[in-house]
């Protein structure tokens, strides 16, 4: 009886340990020796296509693929000669392609100690390397995001503590993390962070400091540098969560030192230009037998060119254009230098010749070295209807009632280069009906096309003696339509100022 019944136990025992291995995702084997396959499990039969019957006495090099084989018989070797457990990775070929597995290897004794066999189980761990190598992806492109961006970006826990500052913040703030890492972020925040605006927001979180919505409004404040400096930002706050419950917020926040600097220089920019459009003559002259147009558009904020209008004597009337060399700020206040002296000067000066040899004399000990003034001034005497001038640099040009252009030519060099430079009288030309003189800077002569041609003055020409019949007015808004469409797209490098004469 004793013996029937241990028999028993022992069948129950043997068919309980191949249950359990026939019921493991893991795949087990045992092999002798001698390397040859005694026992596999049901996994390694479905994986490998290979039944248990089939196995026995086979080794690694018939059932697997060579470079394989002598991995695994590397492993087993170890196992029987160093007589204890190993763990190590193996790879295997399924189906599907290679898969990756965690192996437990470790050497069987029969009763005398004796190592008979070695045994393996084998756990497959190719999911689990592919999702920690996404997640090391992500968290790679997670730090270059952070590493890159330009933004200041600022971690903090829910007690508002600071975790982390990407290197733009360090830059930034001339903190580094480890710095920081634990303090408040008070200790980088001038003024109190508001969260303005937002609802449903608990009274702890509140007191914390951390708002309940994902993202608020733009808000500017000012941060502390590590040197105790500040620096304006403007800043956006996001709460992190893990579900619904809050972990933490990040701060992004730029930098606006250089936009607050460039809008005030905008400012002053419009301030110069407002003064500019203020000495721009308030109105056209009104003259009988004589038509005015003018304008003047700047290429930036402010404008070096100018054009005046200055009674002169009883019958006469003063018509200034001139261009400083360069275009903005610079050019702009040179240019208000230049027709303030002028207007000084003629106020004792009845020729055109005497006032810029003196405005000449003036600008060269005023301007920079690199700038310089072009001027045409003219004297237009209505009484008998005749022009003379005296240029300094520039000239203009006539078209008359024929159709027929012809230059009006400068008389002298540009202003501010030479103290002792002369200047000459081009003498007095009489005007009838029909004649248009065009008076311009080289900011339209000079336009540039997109196949980078010149615009010219035998366009200019041809435009007035195409619309010579039309108002002053009227010729000069084609003059400009023409520029603009022969630029196209091309952005205007130079200011433009042009007047327009037309005799009736």
């Amino acid at each position: 009886m004793n013996t029937v019944a241990n028999s028993n136990v022992e069948s129950g025992a043997a068919s309980l340990i191949e249950a359990l291995l026939d019921h493991t995702s893991s795949v087990i084997y045992v092999k002798d020796t001698q390397y040859k396959y005694m026992l596999i499990n049901r996994q390694f039969e479905a994986l490998f296509h290979i039944s248990r019957q089939k196995i026995l006495g086979l080794n690694d090099f018939e059932v697997f693929p060579k470079e394989l084989a002598e991995v695994f018989r590397m492993n087993d070797r170890l196992v029987l000669e160093s007589g204890e457990s190993r763990q190590c990775e193996e790879v295997t070929l399924q189906d599907d392609g290679y898969h990756r597995y965690f192996s437990l290897k470790f050497p069987l004794r029969d009763d005398a100690g004796i190592i008979y066999a070695v045994a393996g189980i084998s756990s497959d761990i190719t999911d689990r390397i592919r999702d920690q190598r996404e997640i090391a992806s992500l968290q790679h492109r997670q730090h270059l995001i952070l590493d890159t961006v330009e933004d200041g970006i600022c971690g903090l826990d829910p007690a508002g503590r600071i975790l982390f500052l990407n290197p733009s913040a360090e830059r930034m703030l001339q903190w580094t993390t480890s710095d920081l890492y634990g303090q408040c972020h008070s200790r980088i925040v001038s003024n109190r962070i508001q969260f303005d605006g937002l609802n449903q927001q608990s009274s702890s979180d509140a007191a914390k400091g951390i708002p309940s919505r994902k993202l608020t409004p733009v808000h500017t404040a000012t941060f502390r540098r590590r040197d105790g400096s500040e620096v304006p930002v403007e800043y956006t706050i996001a709460v992190t969560r893990d579900h619904e419950a809050i972990i933490g917020a990040v701060i992004t926040f730029r930098d606006t030192t250089d936009r607050l600097k460039q809008m005030e220089m905008d400012q002053e920019l419009q301030t110069a230009r407002r003064i500019q459009m203020s000495l721009n003559p308030r109105q056209l002259p009104k003259v009988p037998g004589f038509d005015f147009a003018a304008l003047s558009i700047s290429c930036s904020r402010a404008c070096g060119d100018y054009y005046d209008f200055i009674p002169w004597g009883d019958h006469r009337l003063a018509i200034a254009v001139g261009d400083v060399s360069g275009h903005g700020l610079g050019a702009a206040l040179e240019m208000v230098e230049t027709r303030a002296i002028l207007r000084t000067l003629m106020l004792s000066e009845t020729d055109p010749v005497c006032c810029l040899t003196k405005l000449n004399e003036i600008l060269t000990d005023d301007l920079p070295d690199d700038m310089f003034v072009t001027l045409f001034l003219g004297a237009l005497n209505f009484h008998d209807r005749s022009l003379s001038y005296a240029a300094a640099g520039h000239e203009a040009l006539i078209v008359d009632a024929n159709g027929i252009g012809s230059r009006l030519e400068s008389t002298g060099t540009a202003l501010g280069w030479n103290r002792t430079a002369s200047f000459s009288n081009a003498g007095t030309r009489p005007l009838v009906a029909g004649d248009v003189l065009l008076i311009a800077t080289d900011g339209i002569a000079e336009s540039i096309s997109p196949r980078r041609e010149l615009f010219g003055r035998s366009r200019l020409v041809e435009l007035i003696r195409q619309h010579r019949l039309r108002s002053s007015a009227e010729i000069l808004d084609a003059l400009y339509v023409a520029v603009e469409s022969f630029r196209a797209h091309v952005s205007q490098r130079d200011d433009i100022t042009a007047v327009v004469i037309k005799v009736e």
